[in-house]
C-alpha cells in the first residue's frame, strides 16, 4: 500500500468522485480526511474507512479557514491534498445569462479554496516532506481546443483554477510538494448526468495516481487517464 502511514484530506467527499477518491486513498493505506459542507455524510463516509470527520463551507472565508483548523490539527503533516469539491449551479449558462452573484460564487468554491485552503494548509504540508496536492478539474477549462460558448460561470473557473495549480506548483517544487490538476473525465455523477461515459471509481484513478507520485514526479501538470494533457 503505497501510502501507508499517510494523511490525505480530500474535499468534497459527500457526492461526486469525492467518495470513491477517498475510498482509493483508504485502499493504499491513507487515513483520510473526509471534509464535506453538512456533518452527516462526511461523518458516515469517515467511519466507513476509519478516518476523521472534516467539516466547513469553502464558500465563504471562515469556511476555509475552519476547515483548515480541523484537518491541521488531525494532521500535523499533511501527505495528500485532494481538492475535489466544485458547484456548478447553472450548468450550460451563455454570456447573456450570467449573473454576477453565482459566478462569484462558482468562483470561490472552484478557485478561491483551492488557494487558500492550500495556503492555510501549508505548515502541515511542508512538515510532510514529500507533500502531494492535487485539483479536480475539467476539461470544460481546457484552452487546448476552441472552448465553447456555454457555462461561462464553470468553464471560467477551471480554466482560472488550472492557472492557479501551474503557479502555485512552481513556488512549492523547492519544497517537495508536487502540484497537479486533472480532468476525471465524464463522470456518472449528479454534475455528469446518468448519460456519463465513466464511473465514480473511474474518475478518481487519476486523483490517486497524482497522489502517489514519485519525488522526482511530474509538477505543474495537467492529466487525463493518468497521462498528461495539454492546458
Amino acid at each position: 500500500m503505497r501510502l501507508s502511514g499517510k494523511t490525505a484530506l480530500v474535499t468534497g467527499t459527500s457526492r461526486g468522485i469525492g467518495p470513491a477518491i477517498a475510498r482509493a486513498l483508504a485502499a493504499e493505506g491513507a487515513r483520510v480526511l473526509c471534509h464535506a459542507r453538512h456533518e452527516a455524510p462526511a461523518r458516515a463516509l469517515a467511519e466507513e474507512l476509519g478516518g476523521v470527520t472534516v467539516v466547513g463551507d469553502l464558500s465563504t472565508e471562515q469556511g476555509v479557514a475552519t476547515i483548515a483548523e480541523q484537518a491541521a490539527a488531525a494532521a500535523p503533516q499533511l501527505h495528500v491534498l485532494v481538492h475535489n469539491a466544485a458547484i456548478n449551479p447553472r450548468g450550460q449558462e451563455s454570456i447573456d445569462e450570467v449573473e454576477r452573484a453565482i459566478f462569484e460564487e462558482v468562483m470561490r468554491v472552484n478557485v478561491l479554496a483551492p488557494l487558500f485552503l492550500t495556503q492555510a494548509l501549508l505548515e502541515p504540508l511542508r512538515a510532510a516532506g514529500s507533500a502531494r496536492v492535487v485539483v479536480v478539474s475539467s476539461g470544460a477549462g481546457q484552452f487546448a481546443g476552441p472552448l465553447p460558448g456555454d457555462g461561462m460561470s464553470y468553464r471560467v473557473s477551471k480554466a482560472s483554477v488550472n492557472a492557479v495549480t501551474a503557479v502555485a506548483a512552481a513556488a512549492l517544487r523547492d519544497d517537495g510538494i508536487l502540484v497537479n490538476t486533472m480532468n476525471p473525465g465524464w463522470v456518472k455523477t449528479d454534475m455528469g448526468g446518468p448519460g456519463a461515459e465513466l464511473t465514480p471509481e473511474q474518475g478518481a484513478d487519476t486523483a490517486v495516481f497524482l497522489a502517489t507520485l514519485a519525488d522526482d514526479g511530474p509538477s505543474g501538470r495537467f492529466f487525463y487517464e493518468r497521462r498528461e494533457i495539454d492546458w
